[in-house]
Order: C-alpha cells, then structure tokens, then sequence
C-alpha cells in the first residue's frame, strides 16, 4: 500500500477546515480526527485512496479539483461551501460514532492475492457513505444549508435510483461535487494503473 506523510496530511485538512470558522465541525473534527486521519478510502490497494490517510488524501484531492472546476466553469460558488463539501461528503467511511466502518483483514491470503487490506466491520451497522456523513454533520450540529446538504447526498451518484428524484433540481454546487469526484477518482486510477492523466 501507498504510505503518506500522515502529519502532512492532516496539517492540510485541519488548516482548510478552520477556513471554514464552524465550532461544530472543529469539534467533530477533534473528535473524531484520531479516526479520520486513519481512515482508508477503499478495501483494496489496486482501488484508489487505500491505506491510512487515504480518506483525508481524496479529500484534500477532491477540494482541489473542485475550486479548478468551479473557477474554469466560472460557476462563483461559495468558497467555505466547497471546502465544507469536499471535506465532509466522505466522512461516514469512518463509521459510525463507536465502530470503524473498516477494519485491517488478518488474512494473508487476502493481502497477497487479492490485495486485500481491509476487511467489512460486522460490527459496524451497513449504511450508504454519505447518509451516515450527514449523520455524524448532524450529530455534531454542523449547519448546512440545502445547497450544501443537497451537494453532500447526491455525492454518492446523482444518477441512481434514489437520486433520480432531484435530477432535474440540482444546484450548481452539487454538480461540481460530482464532475470533482469522477475526476479525482478517475486521476488517483489512471496513476495506480501507470496511466497519463491530464491535470485541470
């Protein structure tokens, strides 16, 4: 797996976050950071964003291709509402308030065949990432607004079935969301295959 400079990486993430100037998400912040910083994004090193760090490392991607995309589209969306956004639509991989969403597999057989690092918490309840991400944001009474709300649920694929219903009624904000997300995915695979990707 990738290995990050992990103090580097949270340096990043808790200096955008004060951006922000929101007490609650400073405290959710403080206390779950421990776990944030820990927090692999996928299960399996071929698939992007594994390993520790690599939830805050696609976060930190994801606020960068979505201030580029904002400027070159010249959509003037709020400055905080795209850090807040960026930041917080992938929280819920952490899991819930008490247990990890994933846990480190104890099969070899899995790491070495399968690349295989990360096993399904069974003791975690199932839920889609972003419901719990606004779950936790409402824990901790971090204020949205619809804009933001809206931009954090549609994150997980605007055009599935449960998302259909807002197609038609998608604020800007949302829609750089998801042309951010696919970008960030799409350059963190193309650099795990060896493949050329061209930057924003």
């Amino acid at each position: 797996m990738i290995e990050r400079d992990i103090e580097k990486l949270w340096g990043k993430f808790e200096k955008m976050i004060h951006h922000v100037d929101d007490s609650s998400l400073n405290k959710l912040i403080d206390e779950q950071g421990q776990r944030i910083i820990e927090c692999s994004f996928s299960q399996r090193e071929k698939e992007p964003f594994c390993g520790i760090g690599g939830l805050v490392d696609y976060s930190l991607n994801l606020l960068i291709n979505m201030r580029k995309i904002n400027e070159a589209l010249g959509y003037q969306q709020n400055p905080a509402a795209i850090i807040k956004v960026a930041l917080a639509s992938e929280l819920g991989r952490i899991g819930d308030l008490h247990e990890d969403r994933f846990v480190m597999t104890t099969s070899d057989w899995h790491k070495e065949k399968l690349g295989q690092y990360y096993d399904w918490n069974e003791a975690c309840p199932k839920f889609n990432v972003q419901d719990m991400s606004l779950w936790l944001l409402q824990h901790y009474n971090v204020s949205l607004d619809w804009n933001e709300w809206q931009a954090i649920l549609l994150s997980k694929d605007y055009m599935s079935e449960d998302n259909k219903f807002y197609s038609s009624h998608r604020d800007r904000l949302a829609v750089l969301t998801n042309i951010a997300k696919q970008a960030t995915l799409k350059n963190e695979i193309d650099k795990i295959n060896g493949v050329y990707s061209t930057p924003f």
